[in-house]
């Protein structure tokens, strides 16, 4: 019997991924990745997904059972709505495009809820019923799982958490990449044209006092979020990842700081980069 093997496809702000996914949520190709951004639209995802595609299924050969697509933003029938960090993208209808390119059944969701989707089946979040993740990098993203099952809400916006009010603005202006930068400038560091959070890492780690002061600042806010997780959702588990946990230690004592001993139910995603891609290809597999 031919084993069947299932396409993930996760599309965010910096890079489109794409790899062939096992029923048990294993890697069976490689997984290819090309850069996106903010000038990245219409044509350019037409060209990189039927070049993936291809790539990937000369791996998986005829096992294909399904492709399964996760993007930023508000995934709903319809066009791509409130997808910030792809705003060329805005508008677009991802399933007819994807349908039309890769010639695959397909199912099309947020990008958070494939994370959260992936860590609670075969990742950090193995055995819960109820989980939050929650994404780390670029922006904040935030997918609920309850039940065993992902929650959409009843406009598919559930996890929309970007917007939350956090000092008189959108919680997402603090917790991303450019949030740990602006943290920085505020406590005085100086941030030349270009730097971000990894920079403002190794700045923490060389013991600067500023950039440690905005990694606090990061943390305390993160821990915020992960509150009104806990008291609106009360998850078995969040997870926390994305690449700006790869900096925890320097945000980690400041987030069990404020949480305490409700601390204990915040655990790290254990799937790297590839999350996106296997809770993608988990929206097919039964």
């Amino acid at each position: 019997m031919s084993r069947s093997f299932y396409l993930g496809v996760d599309l965010g702000g910096t890079q489109l991924r794409m790899a062939a996914v096992t029923a048990d949520g294993q890697l069976a190709s490689e997984m290819l990745s090309v850069p996106t951004g903010r000038d990245f639209g219409p044509k350019d995802l037409e060209g990189h997904l039927a070049d993936l595609t291809s790539r990937v299924r000369s791996h998986a050969g005829d096992g294909v059972a399904a492709l399964g697509f996760g993007s930023a933003g508000v995934i709903h029938p319809g066009p791509l709505t409130q997808s910030d960090n792809l705003p060329r993208l805005n508008g677009v209808d991802l399933e007819v495009l994807v349908k039309r390119v890769t010639d695959c059944p397909m199912r099309i969701e947020n990008d958070a809820r494939c994370f959260a989707l992936a860590e609670q089946r075969f990742g950090a979040g193995r055995g819960t019923e109820h989980l939050c993740g929650i994404t780390l990098g670029t922006g904040v993203g935030c997918g609920i799982v309850i039940g065993g099952r992902l929650h959409r809400g009843s406009t598919s916006e559930a996890g929309e958490v970007w917007r939350i009010p956090l000092r008189g603005e959108p919680l997402e202006r603090s917790v991303s990449g450019a949030g740990v930068v602006k943290a920085y400038r505020a406590a005085g560091g100086a941030a030349p044209e270009g730097v971000d959070a990894a920079g403002v890492a190794e700045r923490a780690g060389q013991g600067e006092a500023a950039a440690q002061a905005a990694w606090r600042s990061f943390g305390e806010d993160v821990a915020f979020l992960c509150e009104c997780a806990l008291s609106l959702i009360d998850p078995d588990r969040i997870v926390l990842g994305g690449s700006i946990a790869k900096a925890r230690q320097l945000f980690e004592p400041a987030l069990h700081g404020v949480l305490e001993d409700r601390a204990s139910r915040i655990v790290w995603a254990e799937l790297g980069p590839a999350a996106g891609v296997i809770g993608a290809a988990a929206l097919n597999i039964p």
